[in-house]
């Protein structure tokens, strides 16, 4: 049975990564929710993805509020409005009391800009050093909720893996050599692969989950690539697959 996880919270139907959005996907049968986890100016874990509110650089404007999230206190992040939904940006501290489903969690950036991909072995203690106080605090407010870890960069894998030895994490990659390179380096459980990725057929001794699937056509040819999970935008993707 192929898993099913919604990505920010099916944000084709939904505002990304809200309660209402992780809330939503779960009573429309998401076996997982996906978030993006990204900190304030004080460390504070809170649930957005772009590096501003506003449609600064390569931000989209997802918010009425203004400003790079990495300067801004909590309080001002969490007053802003997804796409004039209502609904805010939460902390993750709120979301994780509101809600109780599955979580796959993207960290992103600690404050700062990171690298992606894998590191030369003299580059690993300060990417982990660099990530560590975020990730210590996005694990202390979550408990014992069931999560999986993911991210495009080893600082945050290695982070996570100094925290908890036996944390679920899944490399983000764009290229399956890449996901298993890191895959293996951290022991993850998972690899999150992108479409292009796994055109040619997946060939790695972990499951694997596909990213970012809008259609059912897509979602056809993840399965019949060999993906194990669909990240998807919307649900009821899966309806035409037997067919």
């Amino acid at each position: 049975m192929t898993t099913t996880i919604a990505h920010r919270g099916f944000a084709g139907v939904n505002p990304e990564n809200t309660v209402g959005a992780v809330r939503a996907a779960s009573a429309a049968g998401a076996d997982r929710v996906e978030i993006d986890v990204v900190a304030c100016a004080d460390g504070t874990p809170v649930v957005f993805h772009d590096a501003h509110l506003d449609d600064d650089g390569e931000s989209r404007g997802v918010t009425d509020g203004s400003g790079a999230v990495h300067d801004l206190s909590p309080e001002t992040v969490t007053a802003a409005s997804v796409y004039g939904s209502g609904e805010r940006v939460p902390t993750l501290a709120r979301l994780c009391a509101e809600t109780t489903v599955p979580l796959d969690i993207e960290l992103k950036r600690p404050g700062e800009s990171v690298c992606r991909g894998p590191l030369p072995p003299a580059d690993r203690d300060a990417a982990r050093e660099r990530w560590q106080p975020f990730v210590d605090r996005v694990c202390d407010t979550l408990g014992d909720r069931d999560v999986r870890f993911s991210s495009f960069c080893e600082g945050a894998l290695a982070a996570v893996r100094a925290r908890d030895a036996d944390a679920a994490l899944a490399p983000l990659c764009r290229r399956l050599d890449v996901g298993r390179t890191l895959a293996d380096r951290y022991d993850a459980t998972a690899i999150h692969a992108s479409l292009a990725a796994v055109r040619g057929g997946v060939d790695i001794d972990r499951t694997c989950n596909v990213w970012t699937l809008r259609t059912w056509r897509e979602a056809r040819d993840a399965v019949a690539a060999g993906a194990d999970g669909l990240i998807a935008d919307y649900p009821g993707l899966q309806q035409w697959l037997e067919a």
